[in-house]
């Protein structure tokens, strides 16, 4: 493998990296923002969400050019080989242990304050107004996870089991 199929492989698996991290930072951005303002208007989110999608399709859809232009033109032979798959399946399931390292704590703290607020003070506590965006999103990444962690093989068969079980 060499040096201009390692840079496209590093520029995709950090157009997956930066769509999960923006994604997650866009809702905690957007409700900060939201606390402050008056306006119940989603476009900035929706603008977040495109415009991310929009350079994480970039650095998908280019990442030989974007190799290309970073590093010198190289003599030697650039057949693709069998290293290329195990470098991102192993990046993809990285990926996707840091998704799920960051999802499945957020989503057990959400769901646990929220039972344990009605449980014991039902009279006084009050949902996040925005719990279920942030579950959401949450979720949302979880699910990412579990498909970049275990493949797409490895998703279906889950699904499969589930559904049989």
């Amino acid at each position: 493998m060499n040096a201009h199929q390692i840079l496209a492989v590093s520029t995709r698996l950090f157009a997956i990296w930066l769509f999960l991290y923006s994604i997650s930072n866009l809702a905690g951005t957007y409700i900060q923002a939201h606390r402050y303002s008056a306006s119940d208007s989603l476009h900035p989110l929706f603008w977040g969400v495109g415009a991310v999608i929009l350079i994480c399709g970039l650095l998908w859809s280019f990442p030989s050019f974007i190799a290309k232009q970073i590093l010198p033109p190289s003599t030697t032979d650039d057949a693709p080989t069998p290293l290329f798959d195990s470098w991102f399946s192993v990046g993809c399931s990285l990926i996707g242990l840091w998704a799920l390292v960051k999802a499945i704590p957020a989503l057990a703290s959400y769901f646990l304050g929220n039972y344990l607020g009605q449980k014991f003070q039902p009279d006084i506590f009050v949902a996040n107004p925005d719990w279920t965006l942030l579950v959401t999103f949450n979720v949302f990444q979880l699910i990412v996870g579990l498909w970049l962690f275990l493949g797409g093989k490895g998703l279906k068969k889950i699904l499969n089991w589930a559904r049989n079980a």
